[in-house]
């Protein structure tokens, strides 16, 4: 073959790959695809960067079942020697994106691997590395590094390096019969949305009883809560980073057809997380606002263990981000949030906390969790889903106060350099 040929060629070999990676991600033929995504591997970042790219164009196209095959393809990076298939004892894999050590992760997931081994779901190998786990983090606490990020050592690496902040485990949870409630009025909700007020609504008994059944029982044993840069022992776990089973995919799908006038068609589903928070949490620690126009967030945790019925619920004020404010500052800055907040004589919204209780609001209020004072202890974690739809400058319901004329000249852009918010959080 001639050099320019052979130029061509390997400049064409990674787009048909990648081409019949889709086909057979389309197809349902996830073994095969999984086998040339690790051929695809072999590119380093670009191939992660395509795959991001790939579920993003799916999200903008609404087709839920390519989402969450991309969705396990970008989870591959927090694999492990049981996920997504069991390699052979003592063969090393590549660092994850974060192994950085804190004492609530290393609390967190000692309790979640004993818990899956109380379940069966682990076997007794796992009982010395709960061990390991318990002793690092009483090092640390020892040492008072109780809110320190360490840099895992080599020594450290070693023990549970194969295990940190990986996917040791991800049940299987399948859609149902039905995700979304009867009990409540999809008409009624987009009346009281579009109608009345600036686009906040409390819906109770938001799922059916199977599928809150089946996304709690998910959210306690898939060890995907690898987001943890957050203070207060809070923890965050992202779609794309394993946070994706195919009822989650269903509950949002059935949103978007429920309430076609809040989830409009230039509104498609941008993003899926869930959030934990470990015991205690102070109140407005994370005021913020996110990159979409509207939120739809759920909680999954039974209420019996909020030891302060007054507390773990959600504040939403009646003020939203100025456009001309970039990601990082709507989204991270409290202190300028607060400062904004208290210029505009903002009132804040308390939606108490409840199991199956669902908060839909125009996602460019500025909002946060209330203090939190759960029950301490692995299986009480105040757990919430958050779906975002549309982005928030499509916001077609919504007055904006970015519209008044001396924002911009009083506030100036507060832009900040930071990466794509799409499939981020930087609290």
């Amino acid at each position: 073959m001639l050099p320019a040929a052979a130029a061509q060629a390997d400049k064409a070999a990674p787009v048909d790959r990648r081409q019949r990676l889709l086909t057979l991600l389309n197809s349902g033929d996830t073994k095969a695809a999984l086998a040339l995504w690790q051929q695809e591997l072999a590119t380093g970042d670009p191939a992660y960067r395509w795959a991001q790219s790939a579920l993003e164009r799916a999200m903008q196209q609404g087709d839920f079942n390519l989402m969450g095959q991309l969705g396990k393809l970008l989870a591959y990076r927090w694999r492990s020697p049981w996920h997504p298939e069991r390699l052979p004892t003592g063969q090393a894999l590549p660092r994850v994106p974060r192994d950085i050590l804190t004492l609530s992760k290393l609390r967190h997931d000692a309790g979640q691997f004993a818990y899956l081994r109380q379940l069966g779901l682990l076997d007794a190998t796992f009982d010395a590395t709960i061990d390991i786990y318990r002793h690092l983090a009483d090092c640390m606490v020892a040492t008072g590094q109780t809110e320190a990020r360490k840099e895992m050592s080599d020594a450290e690496r070693t023990v549970i390096g194969n295990t940190y902040n990986r996917i040791v485990h991800l049940p299987e949870v399948g859609r149902v019969a039905r995700a979304l409630s009867p009990s409540w009025n999809p008409r009624d909700i987009e009346a009281r949305f579009v109608e009345h007020g600036e686009g906040l609504v409390v819906i109770d008994d938001f799922l059916t009883p199977q599928a809150l059944q089946d996304l709690h029982r998910f959210a306690m044993q898939a060890t995907v809560w690898t987001g943890i840069r957050y203070a207060f022992g809070r923890f965050g776990a992202f779609f794309q980073d394993g946070f994706n089973c195919p009822l989650l995919l269903q509950v949002a799908e059935e949103l978007q057809a429920a309430l076609p006038r809040v989830i409009t068609p230039r509104y498609p589903l941008r993003q899926i997380w869930g959030f934990k928070n470990a015991d205690d949490l102070p109140a407005d620690v994370n005021l913020h606002a996110d990159f979409a126009a509207v939120n739809v967030n759920f909680w999954l945790t039974p209420e019996e263990y909020n030891l302060s019925p007054d507390t773990g619920g959600m504040k939403v004020y009646d003020v939203d981000a100025p456009l001309a404010w970039d990601f990082h500052t709507y989204n991270g800055r409290t202190d300028i949030i607060k400062a904004f907040l208290r210029e505009n004589k903002a009132q804040a919204t308390y939606i108490p906390y409840r199991r199956n209780r669902c908060v839909l609001f125009n996602s460019d209020l500025f909002h946060g969790t209330h203090e939190v004072h759960f029950k301490p202890g692995f299986e009480h974690h105040r757990i919430n889903v958050t779906m975002l739809y549309g982005q928030r400058e499509n916001d077609q319901l919504h007055r904006s106060l970015s519209s008044r004329p001396d924002l911009e000249t009083r506030w100036g852009r507060h832009n900040s350099a930071w990466r794509s918010p799409a499939f981020g959080r930087h609290r």
